[in-house]
Parts: structure tokens; sequence; C-alpha cells
């Protein structure tokens, strides 16, 4: 990200923690932002943070909630939630952690995905994950359906911290081919049929038709991210 680049090229950031690290994906951005930073990732999935061990060996991976951060106040000079914030229970207490394990001046990066103003392909991502979203909250698991790019911001300035910038990114609209396609409406019966004891399964049954005539009319585009990145304000 280029604008992260630019952000931080004047910056130094010894030690940065990574919240929802998942398999660590963003911790791959950041490396290419960041040079001589030590990473720690957490996140409560196990299974993840297996995946994120392999590919990053260098870094401290561990299993934890952003909820409740078991670390000393103002240890890190960073931290960064990416793609996470629809997972959380409660934002502003994950906000709020983040910021007390952050030292007073650190900066706090949010990447999140948003569901305003989207082409038709984004449409159709949206709408898969929230296909998603909704089998998880079925299932007992926290999955909230997204933000809007204006909730995101009014989140971050809810929990006090002051806003450097903020800048959108997009990925670009493929055209799935029909084994994609095929692949992406087996996916979407695979999750359906976690729910195949409740009321709700035969009204969802019917949006995975709707779905992939939509995929094959608009094609599939990730939906826009908005990068925040925020400062922890100083006493």
């Amino acid at each position: 990200m280029e604008q992260l680049q630019q952000f931080f090229k004047d910056k130094t950031v010894k030690t940065l923690l990574d919240v929802g690290t998942g398999t660590g994906s963003f911790i791959a951005v950041l490396k290419e932002t960041l040079n001589n930073t030590q990473f720690t990732g957490i996140d409560p999935d196990k299974a993840s943070l297996e995946e994120a061990e392999k590919a990053h060996p260098d870094v401290l991976f561990m299993n934890m909630t952003g909820g409740q951060l078991h670390f000393p106040d103002s240890t890190f000079d960073a931290a960064s939630i990416s793609m996470a914030m629809h997972h959380l229970p409660d934002v502003q207490q994950t906000f709020n952690e983040m910021k007390r394990v952050v030292k007073p001046g650190g900066w706090l990066v949010v990447n999140e995905l948003f569901s305003n103003n989207l082409n038709p392909a984004q449409e159709v991502h949206k709408s898969m994950h929230h296909f998603r979203s909704t089998i998880d909250r079925l299932n007992g698991v926290c999955h909230n359906e997204t933000f809007t790019r204006a909730e995101i911001l009014e989140q971050v300035e809810k929990a006090g911290l002051e806003i450097c910038t903020a800048f959108n990114q997009e990925k670009d609209r493929v055209e799935p081919t029909p084994d994609e396609t095929a692949e992406r409406k087996e996916k979407l019966t695979e999750m359906l049929n976690q729910i195949k004891d409740k009321p709700e399964y035969h009204a969802m049954k019917k949006q995975i038709p709707e779905i992939e005539n939509a995929l094959k009319q608009h094609g599939f585009q990730m939906a826009t991210r908005v990068v925040v990145i925020a400062t922890v304000k100083k006493d």
C-alpha cells in the first residue's frame, strides 16, 4: 500500500501488535511498509495461528482475543487490525485495549472493508460475505455484517483516537470462469448445510441461485476497504 508506506516512511516503529491476525496476511503487507519492526500477532483461532506461524516464522503469535490483551500498558509503538472489525463482539472494548497497549503518540492502523458505494461486482462480494456472516451468527459465532465507511471512521473517533489519514483500497474486478462460479456455489451450499436443522434454512437456500446469477452477470470484485491511521493521544 503506497499511502501506508508514505505515511510511515519517516517514522520509527520498533514493535507492532496485529490484532485478529488470522493467517498473518496483513503482517505480510506491513513487512513491506516497516523496516526493522518486531511483529506480534494475536488471534482466538488456533488453526489460523498455525498457518500464520508457517508463513511468518520470525513473528511471535499468541492465542488471545482483542478484547482482553495480556500485555502491559504502552508495550507497542503501533497496533493494527485488518478485516476483523466486523468479527468483534465489542468494537470499543477492543479499540480501548489496543490504545492501552500502544505508547502515547503511537499509531493504530485499521484496514476494513465497507458496505456502501459499491459497484455491482463488489455487491456480489458483499452478498456472499453477508450470507456467510448470517450462517455464522445462526451457529453462535460473532460475525457481523459490514459497516459503512462513515461508521468505521465513527468507531475510530469514538474510541478517542485522532485520525491522521484515511484512504480507500480496491482490488481489480475478475470475470470468474464457469468452474470458479461452480466452486463458489459449492462453498455457499456447504455453508448452508451447517444450518439444515434451523428454520432459516429454506429462506437462505433461495439466496444461492440469486448470488450465482449476479456473479455470472457482474463478475466478482472485493468490496472496497478503508485504511485508517490514527494516533493515540498523549496525556
